[in-house]
């Protein structure tokens, strides 16, 4: 495998993952804020949330690199 597509490989792998990470830290808080009684999420918006939470963490990560 060549070098750039080596990188990219790695660099995609890493955005999934913090994707992951994110949409699992909105299910999270979901969970947590359904059990609590504070708020009745549904699916649709926890997955908005994560979304969001990935967006965020992509941006203030590329700020932390540059």
């Amino acid at each position: 495998m060549k070098k750039k597509n080596q990188t990219i490989l790695v660099n995609r792998t890493k955005s999934l993952a913090w994707r992951i990470g994110m949409m699992t830290l909105a299910f999270v808080i979901a969970f947590v804020a359904d059990n609590i009684g504070l708020f009745e999420f549904s699916a649709e918006v926890t997955s908005v949330i994560g979304l969001v939470l990935g967006e965020i963490s992509k941006a203030l990560n590329t700020k932390i690199n540059e």
